[in-house]
């Protein structure tokens, strides 16, 4: 193994511990009462290391969000990927893996908690490019070129799904029938 690959590990592996005790302290007691020195101390990297590793607490929020965004559309590429053969099974499967994974996720839990610190959430609902954008890409480039699908398509299922995600008043089968529904429509129309 190369030093810079050995590095390069080690980087990652940092990385993931500083993720992981903020998102312990994030689901415990909330992203408004999480410090540089607690998230430090919890991951055992030396604080001089986590601020050169990911900044300020705002930088490290976005950290942890991008990672769970990936979590996410990791579960989507895979319901994207058991349904090659049809566009509105695979992303009827993809709305239901997000969904599904939502209603566990601890940080998803943490940052709709009532009463929490907002910049989480604003990740999430105000800034597309964090959440909503990365999401759309994602979804298009496990359907492929060769789909023929719409972005405007892609668009509007991944809004629904964030929309269940973020506001349930469904289940996830009606959730999920809803999406399908408005996938198919996009599907049939001329």
């Amino acid at each position: 193994m190369s030093a810079p690959a050995f590095y390069d590990e080690l980087r990652a592996l940092r990385l993931e511990r500083l993720l992981d005790a903020s998102v312990a302290i994030i689901t415990e007691e909330g992203w408004d009462r999480l410090s540089m020195t607690k998230v430090a101390q919890r991951s055992g990297v030396p604080r001089q290391s986590l601020y050169k590793e990911v900044g300020v607490k705002s930088a490290l929020g976005e950290a942890v969000v991008a990672r769970e965004v990936e979590r996410f559309l990791d579960r989507v590429r895979d319901g994207i990927a058991a349904h090659p053969d049809s566009v509105v099974d695979g992303l009827g499967a993809a709305a239901r893996a997000a969904l599904e994974y939502g209603k566990t996720n601890a940080v998803l839990k943490a940052i709709l908690r009532p009463g929490h610190d907002p910049e989480l959430l604003e990740l999430l609902t105000v800034r597309p490019e964090a959440a909503l954008a990365q999401a759309s890409r994602a979804v298009l480039e496990a359907l492929g070129d060769e789909t023929g699908v719409h972005e405007a398509m892609v668009d509007t299922m991944v809004r629904l799904t964030m929309s269940h995600l973020l506001q349930p008043d469904v289940g996830v089968d009606e959730a999920v029938d809803r999406i399908t529904r408005v996938v198919r429509s996009f599907v049939a129309a001329p």
